[in-house]
């Protein structure tokens, strides 16, 4: 945990947007970083959020459960690819040494205008990109390795059963 007067005015209106959701968080010590567990529809996804105060740059993070076996990640990298063509706002990464997959969605705030709606709204970007892929991950992490390249990325993407269901109208 930071001390108060080190903190910076964008950090402190990340905490206030994480407490007016009624999120659960951890603060990352001596640093401006809060992480979280969100239960979404396909997976518990962990995110990190990381501040950088000065620059007025909040950075998301989420990060999906599975972890893509080496023999998949080229695969998994082609799903990656195809879907960020897709996105109007954040993207996929991949780490290839740990077969992690991620998805990163950042702003940069004007000097002293930091709206924690904008910032609950960057959690909410990565939470539910991430939920939305997991499934096809899946399918990819199940496929046996012989049948790899038999997979067509582009028919799997189609899958609609694969969604999660819209949210209800409020």
């Amino acid at each position: 945990m930071l001390n108060v007067s080190a903190m910076s005015a964008l950090y402190a209106a990340t905490l206030n947007a994480f407490k007016a959701q009624g999120w659960a968080y951890q603060e990352v010590q001596e640093m401006e970083v809060v992480e979280s567990i969100f239960e979404a529809h396909h997976a518990k996804i962990p995110v990190h959020v990381q501040v950088f105060g000065e620059a007025g740059i909040a950075s998301t993070v989420a990060t999906s459960s599975l972890t893509v076996p080496a023999s998949h990640r080229l695969t998994v990298c082609e799903l990656v690819m195809r879907t960020n063509k897709e996105l109007n706002l954040g993207a996929f990464e991949i780490d290839w040494d740990e077969g992690r997959v991620l998805f990163r969605v950042a702003t940069v705030f004007p000097p002293h205008r930091h709206d924690e709606r904008v910032l609950a709204s960057l959690v909410h970007a990565a939470v539910a990109e991430m939920d939305r892929l997991t499934p096809y991950l899946g399918e990819v992490c199940r496929t046996a390795k012989g049948e790899l390249p038999l997979l067509r990325i582009p028919d799997l993407l189609r899958r609609e059963d694969l969604l999660p269901p819209a949210p209800p109208e409020s």
